[in-house]
């Protein structure tokens, strides 16, 4: 074979190489590329609903003068989600001077991302440093409230407060206070563990008659707004009626007698 032939065959196995070489290196440098951070600029409306979009795991509410409830039950942090979300995405925040008659302070923990404190008052909702307060949401707002006291008035948390030694406890008779002993505090602390929360009231009758007893408690709080309230009414002997929590949210929970 002449040298000529023998040189081009060597020229084309070295450029066949080269390219085989290239689309190997190229294949390999795509597949095996190390990532690299981007930088997303998120608009103003969907960063408000991007505050809860993550996992919620617990919602934690405080309740002035009764303690902090937890929240862990799947559907009811799917709930509360939703609320928060609506609230965010639809409501502005206006100018508000008054200061509010009732606060609840709670946490919603993420799996995925940090806890976000909120604030929760008689007309607006502030989740971390986002507060909503307009008039277009006010229902909702008071929905919210609504929903979460619901929750606190169980037998353990009105319990607790009867048994507190900071909260004032009161028998309430024509109009006059009586301070109740420890003796009648300890009866009616039983009384109230021992009754059971029942949603159809609707066969009693004795709620259109004067209760047999009535009872006021007077919750401690550090907060600086007005005094925080919890009325008990008896009515003979069968189920205690648990409402005005607080003086403006007149908030009621039926309780039978065991």
């Amino acid at each position: 074979m002449p040298e000529d032939m023998k040189g081009l065959s060597w020229f084309r196995l070295i450029l066949l190489q080269v390219i085989v070489g290239s689309l190997l290196i190229g294949i390999c440098s795509y597949t095996f590329r190390i990532p690299m951070d981007q930088v997303h600029i998120v608009p103003p409306q969907q960063d408000r609903l991007d505050r809860v979009a993550g996992v919620p795991m617990r919602v934690d509410v405080t309740y002035p003068g009764l303690g902090t409830l937890s929240i862990e039950d799947p559907k009811e942090l799917l709930k509360l989600k939703s609320s928060f979300s609506g609230l965010l995405s639809t409501g502005t925040q206006r100018q508000q001077k008054q200061v509010p008659r009732l606060l609840l302070t709670g946490t919603m923990a993420y799996l995925d991302q940090e806890d976000i404190p909120f604030q929760l008052e008689t007309n607006a909702f502030q989740f971390g440093q986002k507060l909503v307060n307009s008039l277009n949401v006010s229902a909702n707002i008071r929905k919210l409230q609504s929903t979460l006291i619901d929750k606190m008035l169980t037998t353990v948390t009105i319990g607790s407060a009867v048994e507190n030694k900071k909260n004032d406890v009161f028998s309430l008779q024509q109009g006059v206070l009586t301070a109740l002993s420890q003796v009648e505090r300890k009866e009616l602390i039983s009384q109230i563990t021992a009754a059971a929360r029942i949603i159809d009231f609707s066969h009693f009758d004795d709620l259109q008659q004067p209760p047999d007893a009535h009872f006021v408690i007077q919750l401690t709080s550090d907060y600086r707004v007005k005094k925080h309230w919890i009325h008990l009414d008896r009515y003979n002997g069968a189920y205690i009626v648990v409402y005005d929590l607080l003086d403006e949210t007149n908030q009621r929970a039926y309780f039978k007698l065991n």
